[in-house]
């Protein structure tokens, strides 16, 4: 059993008041025997030194991430500090952190840091939370794949981390009170617990009526559907996307044929070859369908993510990370999705939510076991 604790703090420039109001929230008399704590934190607090004062002062490792806003208890919004802590007497945690990854060097970083980490477990781990780092020369997909191979498949669930803009200039993954713009940070969780993993991306109604085949791809470039150009497949459905950086705003539902749900990928860069990089690996003869994201849209999915993350016996504690992309495009409304989750908890269950960067959750195929994928645009969580 995991027993869970939040704390919250908007307090950036004083840090002897920031750790009292933390610390006064946490009860740390009643941890178990393990702990760790989790961090999703507005760029500020790192610079200030809130991040790393608070850090040396908790009696565990913590790891975590930016993020452009976050909530836990009642307190919601940008501007602020949220910590989660862990502690059981039956399961175990380990953490480790990378150096800084490329696309060189991915495979082996990862592999080192989980060896260290798995080494310190009496066996494998029975799920991993990870915060990827946002490197311009590897994807997030890619970073997760590597890191699915090294784990063999064990559940991974989290997020790449976000910042206080698009611009991803003040990304930053965080482990021990250390910031870093290019590293990889994780959590091993070991013993008897069965997280329950959720992951909603676009509602039905959002979707276009037919199906297409991706006939032509590359890792993460999308290159030709149902035989064309992908630029002309989307002038042959009545949309246009234009050469260069394009706003993400053209999801695309993949069905990888595993038996999981199909997954949303954001679309990036429209090359001259009419091509396109998307946010994750589109496999060549993938189903594809074209969705449409909205207000609408982004509440519906968020009220059904509670419904379903509240209907069962998961009721220790909750993970929430939607994608980033929500937050931005419900303006002038930003704070709504973090209204559904708050309220929605009513204060009954433990509960952290941040914005992420590129969402890693787990999703269970034909076969019945999870596999890991990457996504966007969704609403991911994990409940324990």
């Amino acid at each position: 059993m995991i027993k869970m604790q939040t704390a919250s703090t908007t307090e950036i420039d004083d840090i002897d008041d920031a750790l009292a109001e933390i610390l006064g929230q946490l009860d740390l008399e009643a941890l178990g025997k393990n702990s760790v704590g989790i961090l999703f934190s507005w760029y500020e607090f790192i610079e200030t030194g809130v991040v790393g004062a608070l850090c040396d002062r908790l009696p565990f490792d913590v790891i975590g991430m930016t993020t452009m806003a976050s909530a836990s208890g009642d307190d919601l919004g940008m501007y602020r500090l949220c910590l989660t802590v862990l502690s059981s007497d039956d399961v175990s945690f380990e953490t480790e952190v990378t150096r800084p990854i490329s696309l060189g060097n991915c495979k082996g970083e990862i592999e080192e840091a989980y060896g260290r980490a798995r080494g310190k477990l009496p066996g494998d781990p029975s799920f991993i939370i990870s915060f990827f780092p946002y490197v311009n020369d590897i994807s997030g997909s890619d970073i997760l794949k590597n890191f699915d191979k090294t784990c063999g498949g064990i559940p991974i669930w989290g997020s790449v981390a976000s910042g206080m803009d698009m611009t991803y200039e003040h990304c930053r993954t965080l482990w021990k009170g250390g910031a870093d713009k290019t590293v990889l940070a994780m959590l091993l969780v070991h013993g008897p617990v069965e997280p329950k993993f959720i992951v909603t991306s676009i509602p039905e109604r959002n979707m276009r009526d037919s199906s297409a085949i991706i006939t032509e791809s590359e890792g993460c470039v999308l290159k030709k559907v149902n035989g064309m150009d992908f630029g002309k497949y989307l002038e042959s459905i009545g949309l246009v996307m234009r050469v260069g950086k394009e706003a993400t705003t053209i999801p695309l539902m993949v069905s990888y044929g595993d038996g999981s749900k199909p997954v949303a990928l954001a679309t990036y860069d429209m090359r001259d070859d009419g091509s396109v990089l998307c946010g994750g690996e589109i496999p060549q003869g993938s189903a594809l369908v074209i969705g449409q994201i909205d207000s609408d849209g982004i509440i519906e999915t968020a009220h059904s993510s509670m419904d379903a993350l509240l209907d069962g016996d998961k009721r220790d504690g909750m993970l929430l990370l939607p994608c980033v992309t929500r937050y931005i495009m419900l303006a002038p409304k930003q704070e709504d999705e973090l209204k559904v989750a708050t309220e929605a908890v009513g204060g009954q269950i433990p509960y952290m939510m941040g914005y992420s960067g590129g969402e890693v959750c787990p999703v269970p195929g034909k076969d019945g076991k999870y596999h890991n994928h990457y996504h966007n645009y969704t609403f991911s969580a994990c409940a324990f």
